[in-house]
């Protein structure tokens, strides 16, 4: 296994054009000069280290060019500069972000966001019988609840959810409703479905 740093320095030429989103998330993920330039250095690679300084400034990584370059020149090598890239990248990669899967998620995006735009069905706009698109939405509240409460690992039953529903659910009267804090998630989950139902009906009206 290669390192992340041996890798870049070994790619070929044509990683950079046939694999261009992969080299770009590499190089995103190299945070400063010094992780890179002693393999350029040791191996007095001053036509890699040229297109790696062209590389890093295609992604606008100024900083580390500058410094490929300034280093290589001081050992006495000369480097000339070359971007390996076809394109310019389609964003910006920040520096301050490490994770690979952030920026491939970004890369991928701007790729095929016009395509999704392109295939995405018009908006329905607002519903012209309120009264029955507002029983929709009640219809589906326990099957919500109940979902988003279980992927928070709370233990809850459509039973339990229709108490908290009805008020059936009593913590202040009945001692065993009052520990189980999972029917607490549920009641703090139904009074923000009920803020959320008042501002659609604010929105319908």
């Amino acid at each position: 296994m290669m390192s992340l740093t041996s890798s870049i320095v070994y790619s070929t030429p044509s990683m950079f054009t046939g694999n261009a989103t992969d080299i770009r998330i590499c190089l995103a993920m190299v945070n400063d000069s010094s992780e890179i330039l002693p393999l350029l250095l040791d191996g007095g690679h001053t036509t890699i280290a040229g297109r790696l300084a062209g590389a890093f400034r295609n992604i606008g990584r100024e900083k580390i060019a500058d410094d490929i370059v300034k280093a290589m020149q001081a050992a006495d090598y000369n480097v000339r500069e070359t971007d390996p890239f076809e394109t310019k990248p389609v964003i910006a990669l920040s520096a301050k972000e490490r994770s690979p899967f952030v920026n491939r998620i970004k890369l991928m995006w701007y790729v095929m966001r016009d395509v999704v735009i392109k295939n995405f069905p018009k908006a329905p706009g607002l519903p012209t019988d309120h009264e029955k698109y507002m029983k929709q939405v009640a219809g589906l509240y326990i099957t919500d609840a109940y979902n988003s409460l279980s992927i928070e690992r709370y233990q809850v039953t459509p039973a339990l959810i229709e108490r908290v529903r009805t008020g059936a659910w009593d913590s202040q009267e009945n001692a065993e409703d009052k520990k189980q804090k999972d029917a607490m998630a549920a009641r703090g989950y139904w009074q923000a479905t009920q803020k959320v139902r008042e501002s659609i009906i604010k929105i319908l009206n």
